[in-house]
């Protein structure tokens, strides 16, 4: 059994996991496409499954071509190509019933001041990870410091009751793990957050993200505002950082993942 993970670096949740699937006799071989050379008319299907794991550019631009000459992925790749796309995955969320931000699709400085014009905006990269180009825009003088891509995502801005925190909820299976998060992070410590049970409207949205894509491997990033939730960002597959366990978890859906793909 050789699974390859398509990652930009394993952070310590997927180290642990790698060596726990190691020491049942799976083969795990990382692969970080941002670090290679790839010439490619030489891509081959190397491995029994492909675990997605980055979202760099090249490491989709790779997992395109492995996915077109019949690699199996988990999550699917046209499911996590689409995750990528946050215009995409919110018209989905949207018309799925699940509660998200109402969002533009901006290609100027004057169509972000029209969605502005109404309250403040968060402003993101429609291909973004990790919150990098994400910003809040309160006054359209914020905007000077802001890199409007064409497109670009604009969504209104819910404050969080909760101020400086956020809500991960992560699903491995049937199971759901929420972990409360500062944010911005001030360090990578911060990742690890506080666990907390998740239940309620929390468990019936992120159970209905998990439907709309027909994945059980994911994170979902929730703001809650004004005591109602918001879905603001879908990872195809989050850090797991803060989940008690996780790395046993996800070594235990990932080897049952790829005994089914064997089977089928």
């Amino acid at each position: 059994m050789h699974i390859g993970v398509i990652a930009r670096w394993l952070n310590p949740v997927l180290t642990e996991c790698v060596q726990l699937l190691r020491d049942q006799g799976v083969e795990v071989t990382p692969i970080f496409p941002d670090q290679m050379l790839i010439p490619i008319a030489d891509v081959k299907v190397e491995h029994d499954l492909y675990l997605m794991k980055a979202g760099t550019n090249a490491s989709h631009y790779l997992a395109g071509i492995l996915h077109a000459k019949g690699a199996r992925f988990l999550n699917r790749y046209p499911i996590v190509a689409l995750l990528r796309d946050k215009f995409r995955t919110n018209h989905a969320l949207h018309h799925a019933g699940v509660r998200v931000p109402e969002t533009f699709m901006a290609s100027t400085r004057d169509d972000v001041l029209r969605v502005l014009a109404d309250g403040p905006v968060v402003v993101k990269p429609p291909m973004g990870s990790r919150g990098i180009g994400v910003a809040i825009v309160h006054a359209p003088a914020d905007l000077d410091d802001v890199e409007i891509q064409t497109p670009t995502v604009v969504q209104r801005y819910c404050p969080a009751d909760d101020v400086g925190f956020d809500h991960k909820v992560f699903r491995i299976g049937d199971r759901l793990f929420g972990v409360r998060r500062r944010w911005p992070l001030r360090n990578y410590d911060d990742k690890r957050g506080e666990p907390f049970e998740v239940g309620g409207e929390l468990e019936e949205i992120t159970r209905a993200v998990g439907s709309a894509f027909d994945i059980q491997l994911y994170g979902v990033d929730i703001v809650v505002s004004g005591g109602k939730p918001y879905v603001v960002d879908v990872n195809k597959f989050g850090s797991y950082m803060g989940v008690p366990g996780a790395p046993a978890l996800l070594a235990d859906f990932i080897l049952q993942a790829t005994r089914q793909q064997q089977g089928d």
